[in-house]
């Protein structure tokens, strides 16, 4: 793998810029970035007469915006084939080549920032450190190590705990070890349960607190897979900052989710469509149990629309990141704002926006070059010319290993096509 240019001086000119906050785009832009970060930004003209001390960029045509940040992905078994739980019984060495893959893929994407959420064997720790060291090329990681559930409970890569003490222990663990956040399995994934919500909590307000208070108090976010409205207002009394899925969220919950500053991930494509496709064979039984979970997840959206609920995006395990801007939009979700889901808004959930998610001076030179707007077409998203992370520009292709020599079934990089082009 190789990149257009090391951390150095740089400047692009002549680009049309969106920072990742307002409604403006800017046109013919002139940006220095000066080793990892933005060192000035202004009109091409200005620039003009400045001497050129590093590589430059003829940004005439391109589209500049914040990288994007995914904000729930599991590196370890990303658009793994069959159950995800075969997958996950993989030992360590064939996990860790496969989560290699998926940060070189995610990258050339334009993703800059992952946010794993549940990982085996320490990997995506480990992996973050050494992205982080320079040792491997791939996006900013943010790993929550292993989820934690009760026993019986619902997570593949999860650690088991029961009871108040449990709880604080197993979160205190995951944190010793390295992670940047906590994640509890609130609620199972769809089951089959009387009356109208397929799925069922499976954490007391208690059990959920305990962890969550330990999260806090080491200055770090809870997060939280939930659905069903029971499970979702444990998650929203115990004091969680990201809801995971929301299937069944009510409208009085999103209120208070929008008037708490609590973040919403719906992963729309992943629960809605990828997870269904024939590519990833899991069968009739796994396509009925979630097609039953549609209606609460669409009358999760409208609830969050309504109520103005804070939005990012996730693509889950096996969901599309360009599709899930555009179910964001077909959702209701204003242009701007689905793309602000993808970049400042998911940076403020994570703590790092006074460092990513903008472009802006002083800000860390986090940025993609795309093809084509995605204003008008969330699919722009998938048209990256080039990738600049922390002030390092990389080509796309010089980012995946050998993908187009790889069957279909294991490549990863046709994930990020829409379903009517797959």
């Amino acid at each position: 793998m190789s990149t257009v240019g090391q951390s150095g001086t740089l400047l692009i000119t002549g680009a049309t810029v969106w920072d990742g906050t307002g409604d403006a785009v800017r046109e013919d832009v002139a940006m220095r970035i000066a080793g990892s970060r933005i060192a000035a930004i202004g009109r091409t003209a200005d620039f003009g007469a400045q001497p050129v001390s590093g590589a430059e960029i003829d940004g005439h045509g391109l589209f500049l915006m914040p990288g994007l940040i995914n904000m729930h992905e599991h590196l370890i078994f990303r658009g793994t084939v069959g159950p995800p739980a075969a997958a996950l019984g993989r030992g360590a060495p064939e996990l860790t080549i496969h989560a290699v893959r998926v940060a070189a893929t995610a990258l050339a994407q334009g993703i800059t920032t992952v946010r794993d959420m549940g990982t085996k064997f320490e990997i995506a720790l480990r992996l973050r450190d050494a992205i982080g060291a320079g040792q491997i090329l791939g996006p900013r990681i943010l790993a929550c190590n292993s989820a934690i559930r009760v026993t019986g409970g619902h997570g593949y890569q999860a650690v088991h705990a029961d009871g108040v003490a449990e709880f604080q222990r197993a979160a205190r663990t995951q944190l010793a070890a390295g992670a940047d956040f906590i994640k509890v399995m609130a609620s199972h994934d769809p089951t089959p349960m009387p009356g109208p919500e397929p799925t069922r909590p499976e954490c007391t307000v208690d059990e959920l607190r305990a962890a969550f208070e330990v999260a806090h108090d080491w200055g770090h976010h809870a997060g939280c897979h939930v659905m069903g409205s029971t499970a979702i207002s444990r998650a929203l009394d115990a004091g969680a900052n990201v809801i995971e899925h929301g299937h069944f969220l009510t409208e009085d919950q999103a209120i208070r989710m929008a008037r708490d500053g609590v973040t919403f991930t719906p992963t729309l494509s992943a629960y809605n469509v990828q997870t269904m496709h024939p590519r990833f064979k899991r069968g009739a039984a796994w396509k009925a149990a979630h097609d039953a979970l549609r209606s609460g997840h669409a009358s999760a959206m409208r609830a969050a629309v309504s109520a103005g609920v804070a939005m990012v995006v996730g693509t889950d395990s096996v969901g599309c990141y360009a599709e899930e801007v555009d179910l964001l939009r077909k959702a209701g979700v204003g242009t701007l704002e689905s793309l602000r889901a993808c970049t400042s808004n998911a940076a403020r959930a994570l703590g790092l926006d006074q460092e990513i998610g903008t472009i802006s001076v002083g800000r860390m030179a986090d940025i993609i070059a795309l093809r084509a707007d995605p204003r008008t077409d969330p699919y722009a998203l998938e048209q990256v010319q080039l990738v600049i992370r922390e002030g390092r520009v990389h080509r796309p292709a010089d980012l995946v290993y050998a993908e187009s020599a790889l069957p279909a079934e294991v490549s990863l990089t046709t994930l990020v096509r829409s379903p009517s082009s797959a």
